[in-house]
């Protein structure tokens, strides 16, 4: 069981009744916040990790398969990361459950906010939309450290939680 905790913006956006009572999600990663961000190249869902702040995006045309992607997106990341294939197996089991809760952290959204308007710098560097690597934006992403983390890199932190 995973949870995303969605911004007002993204709730209205998706039109997902919020859970009240949530249950305690079951991955190491943890939890998830998520927001609807515009960029240059296409509006995104960018999704922040609670504990690491790890990010993966999602074009808003992928809206119809959000969990799936979820799935995919930080299958094909933790990869990029050179995280070992059985150890992905077993995190991203817990990603065939999902419950939606409201944000909480405000130092959470504080990093949010930070990671999309990265996000929208690295869409307008691209010369155009097929420059513009998804994948390459979130590994590099995970490689920046962070003042909620400790000046660590999220990709720092999600082996340690990992491996």
């Amino acid at each position: 069981m995973v949870t995303l905790l969605l911004t007002h913006k993204l709730q209205k956006l998706l039109n997902i009744e919020l859970t009240e009572h949530l249950k305690p999600t079951t991955s190491k990663l943890g939890d998830w916040y998520a927001n609807f961000v515009p960029t240059y190249s296409g509006d995104l869902i960018v999704l922040v990790n609670e504990k690491t702040l790890l990010s993966i995006a999602i074009p808003i045309w992928e809206l119809d398969h959000l969990l799936l992607m979820v799935h995919l997106r930080l299958g094909n990341l933790l990869g990029m990361m050179r995280i070992p294939p059985l150890v992905i197996e077993q995190e991203l089991h817990h990603y065939s459950d999902f419950q939606f809760g409201k944000t909480k952290s405000r130092i959470v959204l504080g990093s949010m906010n930070d990671i999309a308007y990265q996000y929208q710098v690295l869409s307008e560097m691209a010369r155009n939309k097929a420059d513009l690597s998804l994948s390459n934006a979130e590994y590099r992403l995970s490689e920046m450290p962070c003042k909620p983390i400790g000046y660590r890199a999220p990709n720092e932190v999600v082996k340690e939680l990992l491996l």
